[in-house]
């Protein structure tokens, strides 16, 4: 996708020259006026929702893009956001990705129509070229749950690699060995970096770690247990089981209380999220914490600051998560040799 740098190493002007031009903002000759317009011609640039964010007035609205809003980071993520925004009088405008990458510039190029004062993004990366361009031109742009592939953006995140690594180190301080990772998307970043933090950290800790030990799928309950029932399908040995959300960790522990797995006394389960209901399954869910709420309260803030221009360069938050330890991985494991010996 052509930006604007690209227009004017095109039309032999400075970046400023093509702002000028788009925007209308000081005289530029016929000459280079005809040549940036041809360069935006050739190219197939489409400047004017770019100029529109740039010259509008404040609309009071901010965009946010989701992967999925079904899902419960996208309401209690929302619920933040909007707590916080409502307090500066500004409203949200939501763009759902419905899982779908490929929507993304589409979503962008909407909440710009609705000259949006900024954009708050959880999406997948697809359109990271784009956000960097906006925000190069002082367009308010926030990255929040999934990191990019670079720092060039700013964002309000949680460790990945610090919360896996902490609960995969309370799993060996208990006798843990034989640990699987059922994990989500590949097409999820958080997918990605925490499979290689459980790889990583696994190496470290001197457990044994294989190109099984992780089964990527989805975040619902039926990847959770369906994955779990082939896993105990195939008879292979293991202790414990990490789970990429809460509810993979409920599916995988319903299928393994049907084939008479007791939790935790033949297999530990680990989540991540802190789901309401990781309090009152049976047993009680051991799982990560993940600030949600909060991360939608700070990604407002961050925002603020840029739209109040408090803040130019990218600013990173990083959230702290909290291993929350329930009945689902209790240090009482006897049973297992029993449950796999031949």
């Amino acid at each position: 996708m052509a930006t604007i740098k690209d227009v004017a190493t095109r039309a032999g002007v400075s970046t400023a020259t093509v702002s000028y031009v788009i925007n209308k903002t000081r005289y530029v000759s016929e000459e280079l006026t005809r040549r940036v317009q041809a360069a935006i011609e050739e190219l197939n640039f489409t400047p004017s929702k770019v100029a529109q964010g740039l010259r509008r007035g404040k609309t009071s609205t901010i965009g946010l893009i989701m992967d999925d809003i079904t899902n419960r980071f996208a309401s209690q993520f929302t619920r933040g956001l909007e707590n916080t925004s409502a307090e500066h009088d500004y409203s949200i405008i939501i763009s759902d990705l419905q899982q779908r990458p490929e929507n993304e510039q589409r979503s962008i190029g909407m909440l710009l129509d609705q000259r949006v004062d900024g954009i708050i993004y959880a999406g997948y990366g697809q359109a990271e070229q784009q956000l960097i361009e906006l925000f190069s031109e002082g367009f308010p742009v926030v990255v929040v749950d999934k990191p990019l592939s670079s720092n060039k953006l700013p964002s309000v995140l949680i460790d990945n690699r610090r919360s896996i690594c902490e609960a995969l180190k309370y799993l060996v301080e208990q006798g843990h060995r034989d640990i699987l990772y059922i994990n989500g998307l590949k097409i999820n970043r958080n997918s990605v970096l925490r499979a290689t933090a459980f790889e990583e950290c696994s190496i470290e800790l001197g457990l044994s770690f294989g190109q099984d030990s992780i089964v990527y799928g989805d975040y619902s309950l039926e990847h959770g247990h369906d994955t779990t029932l082939h896993i105990l399908e195939q008879n292979r040995s293991f202790t414990a089981l990490m789970c990429a959300d809460d509810l993979v960790a409920f599916g995988a522990m319903a299928a393994l209380k049907s084939r008479g797995v007791r939790i935790p006394e033949h297999v530990a389960v680990v989540g991540f999220d802190d789901d309401p209901m990781a309090a009152v399954f049976d047993p009680s869910l051991t799982t990560i914490h993940y600030p949600m709420f909060e991360m939608g309260r700070r990604s407002f803030e961050v925002f603020h600051k840029i739209a109040n221009k408090k803040r130019k360069t990218p600013e990173h938050v990083l959230l702290d998560t909290e291993l929350i330890i329930r009945r689902s991985t209790e240090s009482s494991f006897r049973d297992y040799y029993t449950l796999f010996r031949d």
